[in-house]
């Protein structure tokens, strides 16, 4: 877009919408810094699910939301966001990836 396509964009908005745009910036500004201030004070790392793609490639949106369900994928929640804690998911994957164990046959 270009400028004055944002400038007539904006010019159409009523006050409430223009209002709800800088409440949402300061609410997700808020939620980011309240992530920040946990991970400094308990020396934890969380991820939200982003990140958590980031780092495992192996996840995406749908296995995540899938092992949650099924599988018990340890997750809190700060506002609205999923943040996953880096050591319970570690734990989780080695877990999650150990063989099963193979029921013995006995032949008669």
């Amino acid at each position: 877009m270009c400028k004055n396509e944002i400038y007539s964009a904006i010019k159409n908005m009523t006050l409430g919408e223009l209002l709800s745009i800088f409440n949402y910036q300061e609410k997700e500004q808020k939620v980011n810094e309240n992530i920040q201030v946990f991970n400094q004070e308990d020396t934890k790392v969380l991820y939200t699910v982003n990140d958590l793609i980031e780092k495992y490639p192996f996840f995406t949106r749908y296995n995540i939301n899938k092992a949650i369900q099924n599988e018990g994928l340890p997750y809190c929640t700060i506002g609205n966001k999923r943040m996953f804690n880096k050591e319970e998911i570690d734990k989780w994957i080695e877990k999650e990836t150990k063989p099963k164990k193979e029921k013995v046959k006995y032949e008669i």
